[in-house]
């Protein structure tokens, strides 16, 4: 059976989640195994995949989860030096030559694991299958105006989460 461990995002400020409960229950009735770490920070209450079927595990867990597990998240993983082992899906943000990357992607081949990420995953037509969705260039103006904004009072101001639909 192949798992699918939802990992606590570990950005600050991050609170979005790559599967919604609903979603969740549809894979595990399609056999997989899903496994969600608890995150106090996740827009998406961890009760919620629980009563959706998963199993939960404590948040970080992902380092011992089973071999054959996909370890599926938003945003990327740290900046450490441990070797990553297993299957990472995620906006890895290292095929662009972004910061870091020879770093990033030197820890997958030391542990022997791989990279699946998510801004280059394409369909049979050349099309990105994991994109933001409509709604988000929309926040990402609203959240440069108020920035905008706040400027002319003598400074930026803090950025925090909105509480939105589950």
């Amino acid at each position: 059976m192949t798992t699918i461990w939802i990992r606590a995002e570990m950005k600050a400020n991050e609170r979005r989640a790559p599967v919604a409960p609903g979603d969740a229950a549809k894979l595990i009735a399609a056999g997989y195994e899903v496994t969600v770490e608890e995150s106090p920070a996740r827009a998406i209450p961890t009760g919620a995949y629980a009563a959706a079927g998963c199993s939960i595990a404590p948040e970080g867990a992902w380092r011992d989860a089973p071999a054959e597990a996909f370890i599926l998240a938003v945003k990327e993983l740290p900046d450490d030096a441990c070797s990553l082992t297993r299957r990472h899906i995620h906006f890895g943000h290292m095929f662009k030559g972004q910061a870091g990357w020879q770093e990033g992607l030197s820890r997958f081949r030391e542990g022997g694991g791989a990279l699946l990420d998510l801004e280059y995953l394409t369909d049979a037509h050349g099309r990105r299958v994991a994109a933001f969705g409509y709604w988000a260039g929309f926040a990402g103006a609203a959240l440069a105006l108020k920035q905008f904004a706040l400027m002319g009072r003598g400074g930026l101001g803090p950025v925090s989460a909105y509480p939105g639909r589950a």
